[in-house]
């Protein structure tokens, strides 16, 4: 049998290990991290070079009908007698909706207040009408009264004729006397005192013709004066007896309308959906109250944003929308797209009322299309209704991470 270098035991002891077998660690190698390391870089620079990130607006807004809706009112305090419309009919333009009674009493007499108003309109009416007729009659005296001065003037006329006439013989046969003694008063046969006093006839002869014709023009002008006032006394009693109809006409009308106040018709506005009715049959009504409102019939619905003017510059046309519906928590019923289809013009103020919302500080209002008309969760579709509140966030600008990194740099270029 061959000698063992090593003795049984300590062969035995080397083949069982209690700790185990003892190895040496290698360090990683050096061009591992340096891969890693420029991989990383690598990756960073493609993020930062064609990684973008698009700036977002948060907005709020309202949804609003694409045509207005109506609201019907009722333009007069009463009663509801007849309510002719339930909400979701659909009706037709100018149909009837409700009948409105409208009955007031004094509060002393306890009479009613239309009837007495009506009676002291009638004879208010009746005292016009009499007052009309005495302005024609007038009108027809002052008439027959001038157009008898013409033909008095027309006849002194004539008559002064006449006497012109008459005044002009005169005269030629004193002047011829005049002369003639004149002739004799030469020849000695008569005094010239006689002869003078012959003279003298004929200038009072033509004193009187003058003073005859004086009289004609005065006679003249006055007759003129008449038939120019005839067309005016005409004018002036027609405008008496309009102005008089006139008021019977006002009042002819307030009659009708307190006849038409003591049952007020309500109609449709427009052709459209009833809805939120307000009143019932049986109730007292203030005026002014909502009777209910007229949708357009197939019209849709779509957003109006309130845009702070500091965000507005980014904004145009076409771009997309995320929408939240305040009525509907988003983190249920999910979010949802439109896209921008009119930015206004005009600037509202702060405190301005703009729909249901009022405006925190300047705004524009833009409108959004809405890509759906409906909200859907759990497998059910909920309709969206006008006046609800919406939260929005605006997709604005786009840039990469490297363009937003270095932004402030760029800012600081342009300012320098």
């Amino acid at each position: 049998m061959p000698r063992q270098l090593f003795r049984q035991e300590a062969i035995d002891a080397q083949r069982e290990k209690y700790l185990g077998e003892a190895t040496i660690a290698r360090p990683v190698p050096f061009w591992v991290f340096t891969v890693l390391a420029a991989g990383s870089a690598l990756l960073l620079i493609a993020v930062a070079l064609w990684g973008q990130y698009q700036r977002r607006e948060r907005v709020d807004g309202y949804l609003a009908l694409d045509e207005g809706a109506a609201r019907v009112l009722i333009s007069d305090a009463g009663r509801v007698t007849e309510l002719l419309v339930k909400e979701g009919d659909e009706i037709a333009a100018g149909a009837l909706m409700a009948r409105i009674t409208i009955e007031r009493t004094a509060s002393v007499s306890g009479s009613s207040t239309s009837e007495a108003v009506t009676k002291e309109m009638e004879s208010r009416r009746a005292n016009l009408q009499n007052e009309q007729g005495q302005l024609r009659d007038l009108g027809t005296q002052q008439l027959e009264q001038n157009r008898r001065r013409q033909r008095d003037l027309a006849n002194e006329v004539a008559q002064l004729d006449n006497e012109m006439k008459l005044a002009e013989t005169r005269t030629k046969s004193a002047r011829d006397e005049a002369e003639r003694y004149k002739s004799l008063s030469r020849d000695k046969f008569v005094s010239d005192a006689y002869a003078k006093g012959k003279l003298d006839d004929v200038t009072d002869q033509e004193i009187k013709l003058q003073a005859l014709r004086r009289q004609r023009l005065q006679v003249e002008r006055d007759l003129g004066s008449a038939k120019l006032e005839e067309p005016a006394i005409q004018l002036r009693a027609r405008s008496q007896v309009d102005q008089v109809s006139r008021q019977i006409s006002e009042l002819q009308e307030g009659l009708a309308n307190v006849e038409a106040r003591r049952e007020t018709i309500i109609r449709a506005p427009m052709t459209g959906v009833v809805t939120n009715i307000a009143v019932t049959r049986g109730q007292s009504v203030a005026q002014d109250t909502t009777l209910a409102t007229v949708l357009p019939k197939g019209s849709g619905l779509h957003i109006e944003l309130l845009v702070p003017t500091r965000a507005i510059g980014f904004v145009q046309k076409g771009h997309e929308v995320v929408l939240r519906y305040e009525a509907f928590p988003h983190e249920r019923f999910g979010q949802y797209r439109g896209t921008i289809t009119d930015i206004g013009r005009n600037v509202w103020s702060a405190g301005e009322r703009i729909g249901p919302l009022s405006a925190r500080e300047p705004v524009y209002r833009v409108d959004v299309k809405l890509d759906r008309q409906n909200v859907s969760a759990l497998g059910q579709e909920f309709a969206l209704r006008p006046g609800m509140l919406v939260n929005a966030d605006l997709l604005l600008e786009k840039r990469t991470l490297l363009e937003w990194i270095f932004e402030p740099l760029l800012q600081l270029k342009g300012r320098l």
